[in-house]
């Protein structure tokens, strides 16, 4: 008969629990190693903002491109991660400036090089182009070598954005063409460029001063403070700041004298998730859209400065990053005006609803070779006064109307030094 031992047994259990023990003790070290070698990496943002109005002779002054270059760097440094010292601002720069400010931007981003930072460059001109370069102040700067300016630049992403007329040639340099209002999302792991440009290589850029600005530049700004925010989450990515600008610029294009206008983009991009642009949630000046306004909603700053212009649906809920201030609204639906006066406070923001809004009344118009629109009756109001035909005056009262009471309906009035008449009806 064989004895049974438990030797064997209690070895095992005490090797099992010695690995154990020594898996838990090198866990955390495992975890630091990890940590070190994929750190988490922090986004810097630079920007180069160009606004150019002389393109040279032959060629029309621009009435906007300063003012929209100012509104796209308030946006980009409000909402879009851009600090003072990393944003460079040209206005009415020539070519010559606009290289050395390339290359100011490419020793700047050169010096945040760190594992830990994640580099994007934004490259943001409005002026004069043509199917061959940008042409600020007449001096042309080919696309080739703007594309190679940009490419010396060690950011992870670099991202142009052109407002001027045949600026899409920049896209079909290699291979880019006129595209529907789409573009694959990047994220915080892509790398590579997306150049956007306001109009295709055969279409002129258009400005508007009924808006004050360029259309492009309009819509693409209104998308960043949150109108293009089709997730509402937050946070409007490239894709719907995109959307956004083509869908509305096309619109209001459409019928306009220099014909609809297409925005192009040339998009190379490696990565997955989406590219953010601007980011509402930490912003402590938001204007909160309620469910119920509903139509074409304009945003007025308090120095009439037209500063968003989106068409709002019904039953969706919007949020607006402005700076803080008052603010005049209007609401457009067919045949109807509203219009309403909110103050957006620099702590908690504010919520525009529909019971701010006050009817008012459209002015009546013709179109030029249509019908004539029915002017509406006047009436002139009744007055119970009587009638004098004629009111001789030296000064009031001494008229002829005291006569009858002081006051009358006069056909003719003539003064000395001052006629008085309730009511005239003819010549005084």
């Amino acid at each position: 008969m064989m004895r049974r031992t438990t030797t064997g047994g209690w070895g095992r259990v005490v090797g099992l629990l010695a690995v154990m023990g020594w898996a838990l003790w090198c866990a955390p070290e495992a975890e630091a190693a990890a940590s070190v070698e994929a750190p988490e990496q922090t986004l810097r943002r630079f920007a180069l903002i160009v606004g150019s109005s002389e393109g040279g002779d032959g060629r029309e002054r621009l009435r906007y491109a300063g003012s929209d270059a100012l509104a796209m760097s308030r946006v980009l440094e409000e909402l879009g991660g851009v600090a003072v010292a990393d944003r460079v601002l040209l206005l009415e720069a020539d070519r010559a400036a606009l290289t050395k400010a390339l290359e100011r931007m490419k020793v700047l981003v050169e010096s945040a090089a760190s594992p830990s930072v994640r580099r994007e460059l934004v490259l943001y001109y409005s002026g004069h182009s043509d199917g061959e370069g940008l042409l600020p102040r007449g001096e042309r700067l080919p696309y080739e070598e703007l594309r190679k300016g940009l490419a010396g630049i060690p950011a992870d992403v670099r991202i142009a954005i052109l407002d001027s007329c045949g600026s899409g040639a920049l896209t079909r340099y290699k291979g880019g063409v006129r595209r529907p209002a789409f573009l694959t999302d990047a994220s915080s792991q892509v790398r590579g460029h997306a150049y956007l440009a306001s109009s295709s290589a055969d279409e002129v850029a258009q400005e508007s001063d009924s808006i004050g600005a360029s259309f492009f530049t309009h819509f693409l700004v209104t998308g960043l403070r949150g109108a293009a925010d089709t997730s509402a989450d937050g946070r409007v990515t490239l894709h719907e700041a995109y959307q956004f600008a083509f869908h509305e610029t096309l619109a209001r294009t459409e019928r306009s004298q220099g014909g609809p206008q297409h925005a192009a983009y040339d998009i190379q991009l490696a990565g997955s998730g989406d590219l953010v642009m601007t980011d509402l949630r930490g912003s402590t000046v938001r204007l909160a859209v309620a469910e119920d306004v509903q139509g074409r909603l304009f945003v007025r700053d308090w120095g009439n400065q037209l500063v968003a212009e989106l068409q709002k649906p019904g039953g969706r809920r919007l949020a607006l990053g402005l700076e803080a201030g008052r603010y005049h609204f209007v609401l457009e639906r067919p045949a109807q005006r509203f219009e309403a006066e909110l103050s957006v406070s620099p702590q908690g923001g504010a919520e525009l609803r529909a019971e701010h809004f006050v009817p008012v009344s459209l002015t009546r118009t013709a179109a030029r070779g249509g019908e004539a629109a029915q002017a509406p009756e006047v009436h002139e109001p009744v007055v119970d006064a009587p009638t004098v035909a004629v009111n001789l005056s030296l000064v009031p009262p001494l008229a002829t109307s005291s006569l009858w009471g002081g006051n009358g309906l006069n056909h003719v009035a003539l003064g000395g030094l001052a006629v008085r008449s309730l009511q005239l009806r003819g010549l005084g």
